[in-house]
């Protein structure tokens, strides 16, 4: 089962009440879950990708991993744009953040505690259909949501930024995620620290 470790100092100790927070010898505890794909066609790619792949990984060889399904979170920088004949394309400009795959239940309305720290730039495609209402492409491709991306990396650009051959997007609102919560780094490289305190929903 899913552990997640968690170092407290004194700062942050009267918070504990507000998480689920479980030491090394702890399994996951009531209030926290293994992360649930939102749709039949995301739990396929989300059980056939290799988490333990990150952007740092494919900028050493990218040749090792552009058979591989990945799945990174990325929150929203830029996006761009485009009409086409069958619909519409949308590139988005992502910054990594790293995601520990547990959802928590608390108080407060995010579900995802990001880390603040990630592994920089990577880059997508997404494709709409023509109907899509101009009010949801201005709503899904607002700076500061959260992008999961599962597909394969096809390309190191000069600035380190890496294009991602997705195969599934899922869109995420900003009111559903935090990086202010949690600071850690990728699965098994050590404990979480907690950064604030939890403050619940008023």
């Amino acid at each position: 089962m899913k552990k997640r470790n968690i170092v407290l100092t004194a700062t942050t100790i009267i918070c504990v009440s507000l998480f689920v927070v479980s030491c090394s010898c702890l399994p996951l505890l009531p209030g926290s879950r293994l992360y649930q794909p939102y749709s039949d066609w995301e739990k396929g790619e989300y059980n056939k990708a290799n988490r333990s792949i990150y952007p740092g990984d494919v900028r050493e060889d990218i040749t090792k991993y552009q058979s591989i399904t990945i799945a990174w979170t990325g929150i929203i920088k830029d996006t761009k744009i485009y009409q086409t004949d069958e619909g519409i394309d949308i590139i988005f400009l992502l910054e990594h953040h790293y995601y520990d795959w547990i959802e928590d239940f608390s108080p407060r309305r995010e579900r995802i505690f990001l880390s603040p720290r990630g592994e920089g730039l990577f880059m997508t495609k997404w494709s709409l259909v023509k109907e899509t209402p101009q009010s949801k492409i201005e709503e899904w491709t607002e700076p500061g949501r959260l992008l999961i991306v599962y597909g394969a990396p096809a390309a190191v650009r000069d600035d380190d930024t890496i294009a991602v051959k997705s195969s599934y997007v899922r869109n995420i609102g900003k009111e559903y995620y935090t990086t202010e919560i949690l600071d850690y780094g990728r699965l098994g490289e050590g404990p979480s620290k907690i950064i604030a305190p939890s403050k619940t929903d008023k």
